[in-house]
Protein backbone atom coordinates (compact mmCIF):
# COMPACT_ATOMS: atom_id res chain seq x y z
CA UNK A 1 0.00 0.00 0.00
CA UNK A 2 2.51 2.88 0.68
CA UNK A 3 4.12 2.02 -2.69
CA UNK A 4 0.87 2.25 -4.24
CA UNK A 5 0.70 5.80 -2.53
CA UNK A 6 4.16 6.53 -3.02
CA UNK A 7 3.87 6.02 -7.01
CA UNK A 8 0.76 8.01 -6.95
CA UNK A 9 2.13 10.71 -5.50
CA UNK A 10 5.20 10.86 -7.65
CA UNK A 11 3.35 10.46 -11.05
CA UNK A 12 0.01 10.48 -11.28
CA UNK A 13 -0.67 13.67 -8.60
CA UNK A 14 2.23 15.49 -10.20
CA UNK A 15 0.42 15.07 -13.85
CA UNK A 16 -2.65 16.19 -12.39
CA UNK A 17 -1.03 19.00 -11.11
CA UNK A 18 1.37 19.90 -13.51
CA UNK A 19 -1.12 22.34 -15.42
CA UNK A 20 -2.88 24.17 -12.61
CA UNK A 21 -0.36 24.36 -10.07
CA UNK A 22 3.23 23.74 -11.07
CA UNK A 23 4.54 24.78 -7.72
CA UNK A 24 2.91 21.83 -6.31
CA UNK A 25 3.80 19.34 -8.75
CA UNK A 26 7.16 19.97 -8.25
CA UNK A 27 7.15 19.51 -4.78
CA UNK A 28 6.19 16.07 -5.45
CA UNK A 29 8.42 15.25 -8.58
CA UNK A 30 10.97 18.01 -8.90
CA UNK A 31 11.80 17.37 -12.97
CA UNK A 32 8.05 16.62 -14.14
CA UNK A 33 8.30 17.65 -17.64
CA UNK A 34 4.80 18.91 -17.97
CA UNK A 35 4.98 21.48 -14.35
CA UNK A 36 8.54 22.44 -15.61
CA UNK A 37 6.74 23.41 -18.82
CA UNK A 38 4.07 24.71 -17.16
CA UNK A 39 5.96 26.96 -14.36
CA UNK A 40 8.13 28.32 -17.63
CA UNK A 41 5.32 29.74 -19.54
CA UNK A 42 4.16 31.79 -15.75
CA UNK A 43 7.81 32.64 -15.80
CA UNK A 44 7.77 33.67 -19.49
CA UNK A 45 4.95 35.81 -19.22
CA UNK A 46 6.39 37.92 -16.42
CA UNK A 47 8.88 38.08 -18.73
CA UNK A 48 7.50 39.47 -21.60
CA UNK A 49 5.14 41.58 -18.84
CA UNK A 50 8.87 43.24 -17.71
CA UNK A 51 9.89 43.67 -21.19
CA UNK A 52 7.13 45.56 -22.04
CA UNK A 53 7.55 47.62 -19.13
CA UNK A 54 10.82 48.57 -20.33
CA UNK A 55 9.88 49.86 -23.88
CA UNK A 56 6.77 52.05 -21.84
CA UNK A 57 9.25 53.69 -19.87
CA UNK A 58 11.68 54.04 -22.73
CA UNK A 59 9.08 55.50 -24.58
CA UNK A 60 7.79 57.84 -21.33
CA UNK A 61 11.25 59.13 -21.84
CA UNK A 62 11.99 59.94 -25.23
CA UNK A 63 8.27 62.06 -24.80
CA UNK A 64 9.83 63.73 -21.86
CA UNK A 65 13.24 64.48 -23.53
CA UNK A 66 11.39 65.87 -26.70
CA UNK A 67 8.71 68.14 -24.49
CA UNK A 68 11.94 69.37 -22.77
CA UNK A 69 13.41 69.98 -26.26
CA UNK A 70 10.33 71.77 -27.60
CA UNK A 71 10.27 74.33 -24.62
CA UNK A 72 14.01 75.01 -25.07
CA UNK A 73 13.57 75.72 -28.63
CA UNK A 74 10.73 78.34 -28.20
CA UNK A 75 12.11 80.00 -25.26
CA UNK A 76 15.12 80.61 -27.66
CA UNK A 77 14.14 83.35 -29.46
CA UNK A 78 13.00 85.48 -26.67
CA UNK A 79 16.16 84.90 -24.64
CA UNK A 80 18.20 86.17 -27.80
CA UNK A 81 16.21 89.13 -28.11
CA UNK A 82 16.41 90.14 -24.15
CA UNK A 83 20.43 89.53 -24.40
CA UNK A 84 20.21 91.50 -27.83
CA UNK A 85 22.69 89.38 -29.36
CA UNK A 86 21.86 88.20 -32.76
CA UNK A 87 24.84 86.24 -33.38
CA UNK A 88 25.41 82.45 -34.34
CA UNK A 89 26.65 81.51 -30.84
CA UNK A 90 23.19 82.23 -29.07
CA UNK A 91 21.50 80.15 -31.55
CA UNK A 92 23.97 77.50 -31.89
CA UNK A 93 23.41 77.26 -27.94
CA UNK A 94 19.50 76.84 -27.86
CA UNK A 95 19.64 74.59 -30.96
CA UNK A 96 17.49 71.05 -29.66
CA UNK A 97 18.84 67.77 -29.72
CA UNK A 98 17.58 65.58 -32.43
CA UNK A 99 14.27 63.79 -31.73
CA UNK A 100 14.74 59.84 -31.46
CA UNK A 101 14.83 57.95 -34.82
CA UNK A 102 11.69 56.14 -35.10
CA UNK A 103 11.50 52.95 -35.11
CA UNK A 104 12.14 51.09 -38.44
CA UNK A 105 9.88 48.25 -40.38
CA UNK A 106 12.90 45.91 -38.17
CA UNK A 107 12.15 46.88 -34.50
CA UNK A 108 8.20 47.01 -35.62
CA UNK A 109 8.32 42.91 -37.22
CA UNK A 110 10.27 42.11 -33.70
CA UNK A 111 7.74 44.11 -31.52
CA UNK A 112 4.80 42.44 -33.08
CA UNK A 113 6.60 38.81 -32.46
CA UNK A 114 6.81 39.39 -29.08
CA UNK A 115 3.55 40.35 -28.92
CA UNK A 116 2.76 36.92 -30.75
CA UNK A 117 5.19 34.99 -28.15
CA UNK A 118 2.95 36.43 -25.30
CA UNK A 119 -0.51 35.75 -26.88
CA UNK A 120 0.57 31.92 -27.33
CA UNK A 121 0.20 30.94 -23.66
CA UNK A 122 -1.03 27.70 -22.72
CA UNK A 123 -4.61 28.28 -22.36
CA UNK A 124 -4.93 27.27 -18.73
CA UNK A 125 -2.65 30.69 -17.88
CA UNK A 126 -5.93 33.09 -19.20
CA UNK A 127 -8.63 30.78 -17.80
CA UNK A 128 -10.37 32.85 -15.09
CA UNK A 129 -10.52 29.59 -12.74
CA UNK A 130 -6.62 30.02 -12.82
CA UNK A 131 -4.90 29.91 -9.33
CA UNK A 132 -5.37 32.94 -7.58
CA UNK A 133 -1.59 32.58 -6.25
CA UNK A 134 -0.62 34.14 -9.13
CA UNK A 135 -2.36 37.85 -8.73
CA UNK A 136 -0.66 38.08 -6.01
CA UNK A 137 2.80 37.92 -7.29
CA UNK A 138 3.58 41.57 -8.05
CA UNK A 139 4.39 42.24 -11.43
CA UNK A 140 8.42 42.11 -12.33
CA UNK A 141 10.30 45.57 -12.81
CA UNK A 142 12.52 46.04 -15.77
CA UNK A 143 15.70 45.40 -13.71
CA UNK A 144 14.43 41.92 -13.07
CA UNK A 145 15.19 40.83 -16.77
CA UNK A 146 18.45 39.54 -16.01
CA UNK A 147 17.03 37.31 -13.36
CA UNK A 148 14.31 36.42 -15.21
CA UNK A 149 16.06 34.93 -18.08
CA UNK A 150 18.09 33.20 -16.33
CA UNK A 151 15.47 31.15 -14.33
CA UNK A 152 13.58 30.91 -17.73
CA UNK A 153 16.69 29.12 -19.24
CA UNK A 154 17.24 27.30 -15.93
CA UNK A 155 13.53 25.50 -16.52
CA UNK A 156 14.12 25.17 -20.02
CA UNK A 157 17.60 23.02 -19.22
CA UNK A 158 15.94 21.01 -17.13
CA UNK A 159 12.86 20.57 -19.83
CA UNK A 160 15.16 19.05 -21.99
CA UNK A 161 17.43 16.96 -19.65
CA UNK A 162 13.67 15.00 -19.06
CA UNK A 163 12.26 16.26 -22.43
CA UNK A 164 14.45 16.15 -25.28
CA UNK A 165 12.01 16.35 -27.82
CA UNK A 166 9.72 19.00 -26.25
CA UNK A 167 9.84 21.73 -29.29
CA UNK A 168 8.99 24.61 -26.49
CA UNK A 169 12.20 23.86 -24.38
CA UNK A 170 14.15 24.52 -27.21
CA UNK A 171 12.38 27.88 -28.35
CA UNK A 172 12.26 28.82 -24.52
CA UNK A 173 16.60 27.96 -24.72
CA UNK A 174 16.69 30.56 -27.96
CA UNK A 175 14.50 33.02 -25.93
CA UNK A 176 16.47 33.63 -23.15
CA UNK A 177 20.09 32.76 -24.83
CA UNK A 178 22.29 36.25 -25.20
CA UNK A 179 24.43 34.59 -27.99
CA UNK A 180 22.58 35.22 -31.43
CA UNK A 181 24.34 31.59 -32.89
CA UNK A 182 23.04 29.48 -29.88
CA UNK A 183 19.64 31.13 -29.96
CA UNK A 184 19.15 30.58 -34.12
CA UNK A 185 20.25 26.65 -33.30
CA UNK A 186 17.81 26.56 -30.25
CA UNK A 187 14.93 27.98 -32.40
CA UNK A 188 15.63 25.49 -35.48
CA UNK A 189 15.92 22.55 -32.91
CA UNK A 190 12.08 23.83 -31.95
CA UNK A 191 10.59 23.97 -35.54
CA UNK A 192 11.99 20.72 -36.34
CA UNK A 193 10.79 19.13 -33.54
CA UNK A 194 7.02 20.78 -33.92
CA UNK A 195 6.17 22.52 -37.22
CA UNK A 196 3.28 24.05 -34.80
CA UNK A 197 6.02 25.98 -32.48
CA UNK A 198 4.81 29.49 -33.68
CA UNK A 199 7.15 31.46 -32.11
CA UNK A 200 10.13 30.47 -32.76
CA UNK A 201 9.19 29.83 -36.57
CA UNK A 202 8.63 33.97 -36.86
CA UNK A 203 11.74 34.39 -34.74
CA UNK A 204 13.66 32.57 -37.90
CA UNK A 205 11.45 33.96 -40.59
CA UNK A 206 12.69 37.39 -39.05
CA UNK A 207 16.23 36.80 -38.90
CA UNK A 208 15.94 34.99 -42.40
CA UNK A 209 14.77 38.34 -43.67
CA UNK A 210 17.56 40.53 -41.84
CA UNK A 211 20.55 37.85 -43.38
CA UNK A 212 18.04 38.74 -46.78
CA UNK A 213 18.15 34.59 -47.16
CA UNK A 214 15.01 35.11 -48.89
CA UNK A 215 14.50 31.77 -49.36
CA UNK A 216 14.22 30.54 -45.26
CA UNK A 217 11.92 33.29 -45.27
CA UNK A 218 9.43 31.68 -48.08
CA UNK A 219 10.19 28.22 -46.32
CA UNK A 220 9.19 29.11 -42.91
CA UNK A 221 6.46 31.20 -44.38
CA UNK A 222 5.33 28.49 -45.36
CA UNK A 223 4.85 26.60 -42.26
CA UNK A 224 2.93 29.27 -40.70
CA UNK A 225 1.01 29.75 -43.38
CA UNK A 226 -0.25 25.81 -42.88
CA UNK A 227 -0.17 25.87 -39.36
CA UNK A 228 -1.48 29.13 -38.05
CA UNK A 229 -4.08 30.35 -40.78
CA UNK A 230 -5.19 32.86 -37.56
CA UNK A 231 -1.86 34.77 -38.31
CA UNK A 232 -2.06 35.12 -41.96
CA UNK A 233 -1.61 38.92 -41.97
CA UNK A 234 1.81 38.98 -40.83
CA UNK A 235 2.97 36.03 -42.58
CA UNK A 236 1.87 37.09 -45.97
CA UNK A 237 3.61 40.94 -45.02
CA UNK A 238 6.82 39.29 -45.31
CA UNK A 239 5.90 37.62 -48.38
CA UNK A 240 4.82 40.61 -50.29
CA UNK A 241 7.92 42.75 -49.21
CA UNK A 242 10.07 39.82 -50.75
CA UNK A 243 8.20 40.85 -54.21
CA UNK A 244 10.14 44.37 -53.88
CA UNK A 245 13.01 42.88 -54.83
CA UNK A 246 14.70 40.59 -57.83
CA UNK A 247 16.32 38.29 -55.36
CA UNK A 248 12.96 37.93 -53.09
CA UNK A 249 11.01 37.42 -56.19
CA UNK A 250 13.28 34.57 -57.50
CA UNK A 251 12.74 32.90 -54.18
CA UNK A 252 8.86 33.43 -54.52
CA UNK A 253 8.85 31.96 -57.85
CA UNK A 254 10.15 29.00 -57.21
CA UNK A 255 7.98 28.08 -54.04
CA UNK A 256 5.05 29.50 -56.14
CA UNK A 257 5.40 27.54 -59.52
CA UNK A 258 4.81 24.43 -56.91
CA UNK A 259 1.55 25.60 -56.55
CA UNK A 260 1.83 25.46 -52.32
CA UNK A 261 -1.83 25.44 -50.95
CA UNK A 262 -1.38 29.31 -50.11
CA UNK A 263 -0.46 30.48 -53.24
CA UNK A 264 -3.81 31.77 -54.35
CA UNK A 265 -4.72 33.61 -50.81
CA UNK A 266 -0.82 35.19 -51.14
CA UNK A 267 -1.71 36.58 -54.95
CA UNK A 268 -5.07 37.51 -54.32
CA UNK A 269 -3.30 39.59 -50.64
CA UNK A 270 -1.26 41.77 -53.38
CA UNK A 271 -3.70 44.19 -54.40
CA UNK A 272 -4.42 45.11 -50.88
CA UNK A 273 -0.67 45.67 -49.54
CA UNK A 274 0.94 46.97 -53.05
CA UNK A 275 -1.74 47.75 -55.32
CA UNK A 276 0.20 51.44 -56.61
CA UNK A 277 3.29 49.04 -56.69
CA UNK A 278 4.66 47.78 -59.93
CA UNK A 279 6.31 44.84 -57.83
CA UNK A 280 3.20 42.48 -58.17
CA UNK A 281 3.42 43.22 -61.83
CA UNK A 282 6.98 42.02 -62.20
CA UNK A 283 6.25 39.17 -59.63
CA UNK A 284 3.31 37.80 -62.36
CA UNK A 285 5.54 38.92 -65.23
CA UNK A 286 8.33 36.28 -63.47
CA UNK A 287 5.58 33.61 -62.64
CA UNK A 288 4.43 34.08 -66.64
CA UNK A 289 7.99 33.69 -67.65
CA UNK A 290 8.18 30.24 -65.24
CA UNK A 291 5.36 28.59 -67.33
CA UNK A 292 2.36 29.04 -64.22
CA UNK A 293 1.16 32.53 -64.88
CA UNK A 294 -1.85 34.06 -62.29
CA UNK A 295 -5.14 32.35 -62.72
CA UNK A 296 -8.50 34.93 -63.04
CA UNK A 297 -9.25 34.32 -59.91
CA UNK A 298 -5.71 35.31 -58.30
CA UNK A 299 -5.35 38.41 -60.71
CA UNK A 300 -8.60 40.08 -60.55
CA UNK A 301 -8.13 41.52 -57.34
CA UNK A 302 -4.61 42.98 -57.73
CA UNK A 303 -6.53 44.46 -61.16
CA UNK A 304 -9.62 45.76 -58.99
CA UNK A 305 -7.42 47.28 -56.05
CA UNK A 306 -5.48 48.94 -59.18
CA UNK A 307 -8.06 50.84 -60.52
CA UNK A 308 -9.27 51.99 -57.01
CA UNK A 309 -5.92 53.26 -55.85
CA UNK A 310 -5.51 55.29 -59.13
CA UNK A 311 -8.83 56.40 -60.03
CA UNK A 312 -8.68 54.93 -62.97
CA UNK A 313 -8.17 52.30 -65.26
CA UNK A 314 -5.08 52.37 -67.37
CA UNK A 315 -2.53 50.46 -64.99
CA UNK A 316 -4.55 47.58 -64.37
CA UNK A 317 -5.54 47.24 -68.13
CA UNK A 318 -1.77 47.67 -69.12
CA UNK A 319 -1.29 44.57 -66.51
CA UNK A 320 -3.81 42.39 -67.48
CA UNK A 321 -2.74 42.60 -71.51
CA UNK A 322 0.79 41.78 -70.20
CA UNK A 323 -0.45 38.96 -68.62
CA UNK A 324 -2.82 37.26 -71.48
CA UNK A 325 -1.01 34.91 -73.86
CA UNK A 326 0.11 36.33 -76.87
CA UNK A 327 -2.56 34.72 -79.33
CA UNK A 328 -5.19 35.96 -76.80
CA UNK A 329 -3.79 40.09 -76.96
CA UNK A 330 -4.72 39.91 -81.04
CA UNK A 331 -8.63 39.44 -80.11
CA UNK A 332 -8.90 42.21 -77.56
CA UNK A 333 -10.91 45.00 -78.58
CA UNK A 334 -11.69 48.62 -76.63
CA UNK A 335 -15.15 46.72 -76.12
CA UNK A 336 -14.76 43.01 -75.43
CA UNK A 337 -17.51 40.21 -75.93
CA UNK A 338 -20.24 42.25 -77.57
CA UNK A 339 -21.21 39.36 -78.95
CA UNK A 340 -21.21 37.38 -75.84
CA UNK A 341 -19.51 34.53 -77.35
CA UNK A 342 -17.18 34.31 -74.03
CA UNK A 343 -18.68 33.28 -70.78
CA UNK A 344 -18.95 36.37 -68.46
CA UNK A 345 -16.18 36.50 -65.98
CA UNK A 346 -14.83 38.67 -63.32
CA UNK A 347 -12.35 40.25 -64.91
CA UNK A 348 -13.27 44.49 -65.19
CA UNK A 349 -12.84 44.22 -69.35
CA UNK A 350 -15.52 41.22 -69.58
CA UNK A 351 -19.12 41.41 -69.10
CA UNK A 352 -19.33 40.69 -65.06
CA UNK A 353 -22.78 39.42 -64.18
CA UNK A 354 -24.16 41.11 -61.97
CA UNK A 355 -26.23 39.75 -58.39
CA UNK A 356 -29.61 39.64 -58.40
CA UNK A 357 -32.75 39.68 -56.51
CA UNK A 358 -35.74 37.85 -58.48
CA UNK A 359 -33.85 38.23 -62.12
CA UNK A 360 -32.31 35.36 -64.14
CA UNK A 361 -29.11 36.15 -66.87
CA UNK A 362 -28.25 33.43 -68.77
CA UNK A 363 -26.75 33.43 -73.06
CA UNK A 364 -28.60 31.20 -75.73
CA UNK A 365 -27.23 29.98 -78.52
CA UNK A 366 -28.23 33.14 -81.34
CA UNK A 367 -30.27 31.58 -84.64
CA UNK A 368 -28.93 30.97 -88.08
CA UNK A 369 -25.07 31.29 -88.39
CA UNK A 370 -24.25 34.25 -86.09
CA UNK A 371 -21.63 33.35 -83.93
CA UNK A 372 -22.39 35.29 -80.96
CA UNK A 373 -25.10 34.36 -78.00
CA UNK A 374 -27.93 35.80 -77.18
CA UNK A 375 -28.58 37.95 -73.58
CA UNK A 376 -31.80 36.44 -72.07
CA UNK A 377 -32.71 38.54 -68.61
CA UNK A 378 -35.91 36.28 -66.97
CA UNK A 379 -38.16 38.40 -64.35
CA UNK A 380 -39.87 36.48 -61.47
CA UNK A 381 -43.03 37.84 -60.36
CA UNK A 382 -42.76 40.62 -57.94
CA UNK A 383 -40.32 43.37 -56.93
CA UNK A 384 -36.77 43.06 -58.84
CA UNK A 385 -33.53 44.12 -58.10
CA UNK A 386 -31.23 43.49 -61.11
CA UNK A 387 -27.45 45.36 -60.93
CA UNK A 388 -25.82 46.30 -64.06
CA UNK A 389 -24.09 44.12 -66.32
CA UNK A 390 -21.14 45.58 -67.11
CA UNK A 391 -17.52 46.06 -68.35
CA UNK A 392 -14.76 48.54 -68.46
CA UNK A 393 -14.40 49.95 -72.04
CA UNK A 394 -11.60 51.84 -73.67
CA UNK A 395 -13.15 53.47 -76.52
CA UNK A 396 -10.81 56.61 -78.21
CA UNK A 397 -12.32 60.31 -77.92
CA UNK A 398 -15.02 60.88 -80.80
CA UNK A 399 -18.34 59.94 -81.50
CA UNK A 400 -19.79 56.64 -81.91
CA UNK A 401 -23.15 54.47 -82.65
CA UNK A 402 -24.45 52.13 -80.14
CA UNK A 403 -27.11 49.55 -81.89
CA UNK A 404 -28.21 46.25 -81.37
CA UNK A 405 -31.30 44.34 -81.77
CA UNK A 406 -34.11 43.80 -78.55
CA UNK A 407 -36.98 41.08 -78.58
CA UNK A 408 -39.22 39.63 -75.86
CA UNK A 409 -41.67 41.48 -73.62
CA UNK A 410 -40.97 43.07 -70.86
CA UNK A 411 -43.86 44.17 -68.46
CA UNK A 412 -42.46 47.25 -66.21
CA UNK A 413 -43.17 50.46 -65.31
CA UNK A 414 -39.57 51.43 -66.48
CA UNK A 415 -37.60 49.33 -68.70
CA UNK A 416 -34.14 48.55 -68.98
CA UNK A 417 -30.87 50.93 -70.27
CA UNK A 418 -28.15 50.76 -71.85
CA UNK A 419 -25.53 53.16 -70.71
CA UNK A 420 -21.93 54.18 -71.59
CA UNK A 421 -20.01 56.41 -68.85
CA UNK A 422 -17.21 58.25 -68.38
CA UNK A 423 -15.11 56.45 -65.66
CA UNK A 424 -14.17 59.48 -64.17
CA UNK A 425 -17.38 60.42 -63.19
CA UNK A 426 -20.23 63.43 -64.66
CA UNK A 427 -23.20 63.00 -66.72
CA UNK A 428 -23.66 59.53 -69.31
CA UNK A 429 -21.39 59.61 -72.59
CA UNK A 430 -24.62 58.39 -74.10
CA UNK A 431 -27.68 56.11 -73.15
CA UNK A 432 -30.39 54.55 -74.78
CA UNK A 433 -34.51 54.94 -74.32
CA UNK A 434 -36.60 52.43 -72.13
CA UNK A 435 -36.36 49.19 -73.62
CA UNK A 436 -38.74 46.97 -72.98
CA UNK A 437 -38.35 43.98 -75.77
CA UNK A 438 -40.60 43.35 -79.15
CA UNK A 439 -43.19 40.26 -78.63
CA UNK A 440 -42.88 38.95 -81.79
CA UNK A 441 -39.44 39.75 -83.73
CA UNK A 442 -36.11 41.11 -83.21
CA UNK A 443 -36.62 44.82 -83.35
CA UNK A 444 -33.43 46.84 -83.64
CA UNK A 445 -32.41 50.13 -81.28
CA UNK A 446 -29.61 52.40 -81.02
CA UNK A 447 -28.06 55.48 -79.55
CA UNK A 448 -25.27 57.69 -80.22
CA UNK A 449 -22.24 58.23 -77.71
CA UNK A 450 -19.59 61.05 -77.55
CA UNK A 451 -16.30 60.43 -75.76
CA UNK A 452 -14.88 63.62 -74.86
CA UNK A 453 -11.06 64.51 -75.14
CA UNK A 454 -10.22 64.48 -71.85
CA UNK A 455 -8.51 62.84 -68.80
CA UNK A 456 -11.81 61.94 -66.85
CA UNK A 457 -12.64 59.82 -69.67
CA UNK A 458 -9.92 57.64 -70.67
CA UNK A 459 -12.17 54.76 -69.85
CA UNK A 460 -15.51 54.02 -69.57
CA UNK A 461 -18.21 51.51 -67.89
CA UNK A 462 -20.57 50.19 -70.37
CA UNK A 463 -23.69 48.91 -68.59
CA UNK A 464 -27.07 47.44 -69.36
CA UNK A 465 -29.64 48.69 -66.12
CA UNK A 466 -33.05 48.10 -64.67
CA UNK A 467 -33.47 51.62 -64.72
CA UNK A 468 -36.08 51.96 -61.35
CA UNK A 469 -35.78 55.22 -59.73
CA UNK A 470 -38.12 54.15 -56.79
CA UNK A 471 -39.49 50.98 -55.08
CA UNK A 472 -42.57 51.11 -56.85
CA UNK A 473 -40.52 50.80 -60.15
CA UNK A 474 -38.60 47.53 -59.34
CA UNK A 475 -41.56 45.28 -59.59
CA UNK A 476 -41.31 43.43 -63.54
CA UNK A 477 -42.31 40.33 -64.84
CA UNK A 478 -41.36 38.57 -68.45
CA UNK A 479 -38.47 38.69 -70.31
CA UNK A 480 -36.02 40.62 -72.69
CA UNK A 481 -33.35 39.75 -75.27
CA UNK A 482 -30.58 41.48 -76.71
CA UNK A 483 -28.08 40.33 -79.67
CA UNK A 484 -25.98 41.63 -82.55
CA UNK A 485 -24.70 44.44 -80.49
CA UNK A 486 -22.11 47.30 -82.16
CA UNK A 487 -20.56 50.40 -81.15
CA UNK A 488 -19.96 51.94 -85.12
CA UNK A 489 -17.52 54.96 -84.77
CA UNK A 490 -19.13 57.94 -86.50
CA UNK A 491 -16.41 60.73 -86.09
CA UNK A 492 -14.09 61.84 -84.72
CA UNK A 493 -14.53 64.66 -81.82
CA UNK A 494 -12.31 68.19 -81.57
CA UNK A 495 -9.22 67.90 -79.99
CA UNK A 496 -9.16 69.45 -76.59
CA UNK A 497 -12.70 69.08 -75.92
Amino acid sequence: MLVLLALIATTSLPMALAERHPSLALALHPDHPRALLALAQEERARLTAAMAQKEEEAVARAEEAASAAAATAAAAPAETAASGDGGAGGDEAAAPPAPPAPANDADALARQEREHAASLTTPEATEPDAPEAADSVPPPAPEDLPALRAALSDLAARIRARAPLDATAWRLKGDTSDDLAAARQAMTEAVARSRRETVAAFWLMHQDYERRDYAGVVRLADVLLRTRPALDEYTLSYLSSLSLTPEGRAALVTALIENPSWRGLFLRSMGSKLAASDAPLALFQALKDAGSPPSEAELVPLLRARIAAEKRAGGAYNIWLQMLPEDEVLKVRPVNNLDFAQDPSSLPFNWSLPRSVNAFIDFQRASGDDAGRVLRIRFGVGRVRLGSLEQITFLRPGSYRFSGEQKGLMSSKRGMVWQVLCAGGGPPAGQSSQLLGAPRSWRPFSFDITIPNNSRCDSQRLRLIHDSRSTSEQFASGEIQFQSLQITPLEPAASGG
